[in-house]
C-alpha cells in the first residue's frame, strides 16, 4: 500500500514547530510583572538571557530558583524560631514554616506539572506559592531579612506565571 507523503511531512513539521526552541526577549517577559526592574534584575542574572531566552530552559531554572530561594528562606525562619525565647513569636514564625511547607510543596508541583506540559497547573502553583508567601510576610513584620527574601520569591513566581502563560500560548 502506497501512503502519500504530505500528510506525514505536514506532520513532521508540526512536531518540529512545536519541539523546537521559542526565543523570548526579557523586556517582553518582564513588561507583563508588575516590578519590571526586579524582573530584568533577576532574569538577567540567569546566564545566556542577555540576548533572550529559551521559554522552556528558563522557567525550569526559574522554578529551580524558586524552590532553592524557598527552602533557604525557610532554613532563616527555622533560625529565626531557635534564637528567640518570645512565645508569641515562636507561634508566628512557626506559622510562617507551615507557609513556606506549602510554598516548597507547590514548587515542587510546578516542576512536576512543567515536566508533564501542564502550564494552567504551573501558573496555578505559582500563585499559590505567591499566596504563602505573603501570608508568611504578614508574621514576619519584625524580620526585614526575612521580608526581602519574601518580595524576592514572590518577584520569581510571579515570572513563573508569566512564564506559565508564554508557554501555553497566551503571549
Amino acid at each position: 500500500m502506497f501512503l502519500k507523503p504530505y500528510p506525514y511531512l505536514l506532520l513532521l513539521c508540526f512536531v518540529f514547530s512545536v519541539c523546537s526552541e521559542r526565543i523570548v526577549q526579557i523586556s517582553e517577559i518582564c513588561s507583563k510583572h508588575s516590578n519590571i526592574d526586579n524582573c530584568n534584575k533577576i532574569l538577567l542574572s540567569v546566564p545566556g538571557t542577555s540576548e533572550g531566552a529559551d521559554l522552556g530552559s528558563l522557567t525550569s531554572y526559574i522554578i529551580n530558583m524558586a524552590h532553592v530561594n524557598a527552602y533557604n528562606s525557610h532554613a532563616l525562619i527555622s533560625e529565626i524560631i531557635g534564637n528567640t525565647s518570645d512565645a508569641q513569636a515562636k507561634q508566628r514564625y512557626n506559622s510562617c514554616s507551615m507557609d513556606y511547607n506549602d510554598a516548597l510543596l507547590s514548587l515542587t508541583q510546578a516542576k512536576q506539572s512543567y515536566s508533564s506540559g501542564n502550564f494552567a497547573d504551573v501558573k496555578s502553583n505559582g500563585a499559590v506559592v505567591i499566596k504563602d508567601v505573603q501570608d508568611c510576610d504578614t508574621k514576619a513584620y519584625d524580620s526585614s531579612l526575612l521580608r526581602t527574601e519574601n518580595q524576592y520569591l514572590v518577584d520569581l513566581s510571579t515570572i513563573i506565571m508569566i512564564l506559565a502563560d508564554f508557554l501555553a500560548g497566551k503571549f
